[in-house]
């Protein structure tokens, strides 16, 4: 009697370095939150730039520059990798476009948040005066400008997202819901605030994907 010998088969498994998408969507969604957290908006309840001097002085807004900056880096990080993975199924445009439009939101976004740290920085640092109003009146203008400049970039990154990932449903429905949320004025700011969990599912995504 003789058995007949079952040709090994070759067993996939993931790569080591399969997730450090969602590592790193994950961490960036962690720091934001923190980030959120520590920043507390300490000029809400000011009326005058003299107001949002003294608001500015002693708050945590270093720290919250540094949290939102480390999001912006693995933000990016997932956007690339997304691009990467996108791209094996052609060289289009939109792939082209992620990177780019990735890293402008993220960094629109961090220049907002990071203009009172730049305030403080300047007045406690370089003019040892502390925090002046013109100084707090200039970061207002920054973070009222870049905010609502990282929602439109933010909607044109959306946009490429859903043309090139259109072969995934889940990809495309939750970047087009993230772009519809965005581009609506009462709801886009607050939106920005939930991006963080659009770059932790991606990376999720990916590392499911891979």
């Amino acid at each position: 009697m003789t058995t007949a010998a079952l040709p090994d088969t070759p067993v996939r498994t993931r790569p080591a370095s399969a997730v450090l998408p969602a590592l790193a969507g994950l961490g960036g969604l962690l720091a934001f939150a923190g980030s959120v957290v520590v920043f507390d908006d300490p000029v809400s309840g000011a009326t005058t730039a003299e107001e949002a001097a003294e608001a500015l002085t002693g708050a945590p807004v270093g720290l919250t520059a540094l949290l939102v900056a480390g999001y912006a880096l693995l933000g990016i990080a997932v956007a690339g990798r997304l691009a990467a993975h996108l791209g094996r199924a052609g060289d289009q445009a939109s792939v082209r476009l992620l990177p780019l439009l990735g890293a402008g939101h993220l960094l629109l976004l961090t220049a907002a948040f990071t203009a009172p740290a730049a305030a403080v920085t300047v007045g406690d640092l370089v003019l040892e005066g502390g925090v002046s109003p013109t100084g707090a009146e200039t970061a207002l203008v920054l973070m009222n400008v870049a905010h609502p400049m990282s929602a439109w970039v933010g909607v044109a990154f959306l946009v490429a997202v859903a043309i090139a990932g259109r072969r995934s449903r889940a990809l495309m429905a939750l970047s087009v819901t993230f772009a519809l949320g965005l581009a609506l004025p009462p709801v886009g700011w607050a939106v920005t605030y939930l991006m963080p969990l659009w770059f932790a599912g991606v990376g999720i995504w990916l590392w499911r994907r891979s």
